[in-house]
């Protein structure tokens, strides 16, 4: 069992449903620099040792990526929105944790230093959700305590984790976030400015 101080257990959901509609293939198993952007955006989470790691997935096409060793999620209705994988994930995840972090699975410029700022923020004070931001606006990834869990698993369509703790704001602990780590890769147009940000800090 993983812990931190005051018996505080964190999981990882990492979301990673969809169609890619917009890159024209699974973005999610595109390299970028040898890797794949999955593979880098799951390293961004050895920045803490997390209770369990969990991935929503909506088909077979990651099983080689994410191996055995990490929780795999089935989304079978990705035409509901992202609200539903938070749902289905949160679920599975609520019942041993203090907390849970949302990370977007198309994120490949997260660091785990990234990672350990949120984390370590959110182990000061667990009662808070603790959030990504940029000059004070809340992005992705998100940290929710368990007092969250029961509204998580209400959300629907594409209300998803910024959006309810936007509606949290004034229990919202920000972390300010180099902006290009935020970066996501939508289409393939987006990926040569990730590989150019990439050999900027790698």
């Amino acid at each position: 069992m993983r812990e931190r101080k005051n018996n505080t257990k964190i999981a990882a959901l990492v979301l990673a449903a969809g169609n890619s509609s917009r890159f024209g293939s699974n973005k999610l198993l595109f390299k970028i620099n040898g890797k794949s952007v999955l593979e880098r955006t799951l390293l961004a989470l050895s920045g803490f040792e997390f209770w369990k790691t969990a991935v929503v997935v909506s088909n077979t096409d990651l099983d080689d990526i994410l191996g055995n060793h990490i929780e795999k999620i089935m989304n079978k209705q990705i035409s509901l929105g992202i609200g539903k994988s938070i749902v289905l994930g949160t679920i599975y995840l609520r019942k041993e944790v203090s907390g849970i972090l949302i990370l977007l699975a198309d994120q490949p410029l997260f660091t785990p230093d990234d990672i350990k700022k949120m984390t370590d923020v959110f182990l000061g004070d667990p009662t808070k959700i603790v959030a990504c931001s940029v000059d004070g606006e809340i992005r992705n990834p998100i940290i929710f305590p368990s007092s969250y869990f029961d509204e998580l698993i209400k959300l629907s369509g594409d209300r998803g984790a910024r959006d309810l703790a936007n509606s949290h704001i004034d229990n919202v602990l920000r972390v300010e976030i180099e902006p290009s780590h935020l970066l996501d890769i939508d289409s393939i147009e987006d990926a040569p400015i990730i590989e150019k940000k990439l050999k900027d800090y790698e």
